[in-house]
């Protein structure tokens, strides 16, 4: 978690006199979320407001990626519908722990600090373990990983960074492990969406919520 860390270290390190200090935290606060304005939350149409109201109900706050990606109402939609169904249990071939991976992985690779945080803190939730979900987002090369989660790992980062060296190979150590001809083209429907969802939000640069920094866990797309 490279930026959390960074921002401790100005806080601690800081030298600036007090009502410098308070300038400086003022205008962090004033970042804004986003590179576009974030709509009236009022004047959204209601097929996009409920799910706003509904976050709300189940979280206690709207999440930045949401308020930024309503801008265009319908991407906000298609991308809430497109996680539900993708992520949803019941029509899984996979683990919570194996999709939360795939999308650490991905976005790690990617580089979208805004993923990072928001799956690293969801991966730590259902594993039960905070620090190795951290040491994963910092590099999974570095974590005594099981060779399922490793193949896991691997083929994600390969279709993120170079999706043409994707070979029958990968998808048949996938399959050698144990994992079924559907659950393998989950995998890499998981990771090509998460390769769609960081684009977006690196491109609009969506800042990581507070939440994220107040060690709560958070399972928000």
């Amino acid at each position: 978690m490279k930026l959390f860390y960074m921002r401790q270290e100005s806080q601690t390190m800081s030298t600036l006199a007090p009502e410098q200090d308070s300038l400086a935290d003022a205008n962090v606060s004033r970042e804004p979320i986003s590179r576009f304005v974030v709509p009236d939350e009022t004047r959204l149409p209601t097929h996009v407001a409920s799910i706003h109201a509904q976050f709300r109900r189940q979280y206690g706050f709207v999440p930045n990626w949401l308020a930024a990606l309503s801008v265009n109402p319908d991407t906000a939609y298609r991308l809430v519908t497109f996680h539900e169904h993708l992520f949803d249990p019941h029509r899984s071939h996979l683990t919570a722990a194996e999709r939360e991976l795939i999308a650490v992985v991905t976005s790690a690779a990617n580089g979208c600090s805004y993923c990072v945080f928001n799956h690293t803190q969801a991966l730590a939730s259902v594993t039960g373990d905070t620090v190795r979900a951290q040491r994963i987002a910092q590099g999974f090369h570095h974590v005594r990983l099981s060779p399922k989660e490793t193949a896991l790992a691997e083929v994600s980062e390969r279709l993120t960074r170079d999706p043409s060296g994707i070979g029958e190979d990968d998808l048949q150590r996938l399959r050698e492990i144990g994992f079924t001809q559907q659950a393998v083209t989950e995998v890499l429907e998981i990771a090509a969406f998460f390769n769609y969802a960081n684009r977006l939000t690196i491109a609009l640069n969506v800042v990581p919520d507070d939440q994220f920094f107040a060690g709560r866990d958070l399972k928000v797309a």
